[in-house]
C-alpha cells in the first residue's frame, strides 16, 4: 500500500484532467513497482525488468488490488521504478549511472507541467 493518495484527495475540485490522470498514474505504479520488488527483490536485473510481461504486470496489479496498466506510460513508470528500487536496495556505493540518467531524464518525471514541483519518491529501509 502506498501512502500516496489519489488525485481526488489531493487537489482541489476543477484541478486539469491530464494532471489527475498523471498523479494517479504515478500512484498506480508505485504500487505495483513494489509488488514486482517484493516478488523479485534484489535479483531483478535492468534487462530483466525489460522483459517483463503483461502477466508479470497483472500478477503485481492484482495483489495490489489495482487495475493493471494499460498503457506503455505506465508500464514504463513501473519499470523506470522498478529499478530504482533494485538500485537503492542492492547498491553499497553510487547509484549507476541508467538508474541517474533515467530519474533525470526518464518517463517517471513526464507527469510535472512546466512552472511545477517534482517530487521523487524513493523507499527508504527502516
Amino acid at each position: 500500500m502506498t501512502a500516496l493518495d489519489t488525485a481526488r484527495d489531493v487537489y482541489p475540485k476543477g484541478t486539469p484532467r491530464p494532471v489527475c490522470i498523471a498523479h494517479n498514474r504515478l500512484r498506480k505504479a508505485i504500487r505495483i513497482a513494489m509488488a514486482l520488488y517484493v516478488e523479485f527483490g534484489p535479483q531483478a536485473t535492468p534487462a530483466m525488468i525489460e522483459r517483463l510481461t503483461e502477466a508479470d504486470f497483472e500478477r503485481a496489479a492484482r495483489r495490489e488490488g489495482v487495475n493493471s496498466p494499460n498503457s506503455d506510460e505506465t508500464r514504463d513508470q513501473v519499470r523506470l521504478l522498478l529499478k530504482v528500487f533494485v538500485a537503492l536496495g542492492t547498491t553499497d556505493g553510487p547509484v549507476e549511472a541508467e538508474v541517474l540518467t533515467a530519474l533525470l531524464g526518464g518517463t517517471g518525471r513526464h507527469f510535472a507541467q512546466p512552472g511545477t514541483l517534482v517530487a521523487l519518491v524513493v523507499p527508504v529501509a527502516s
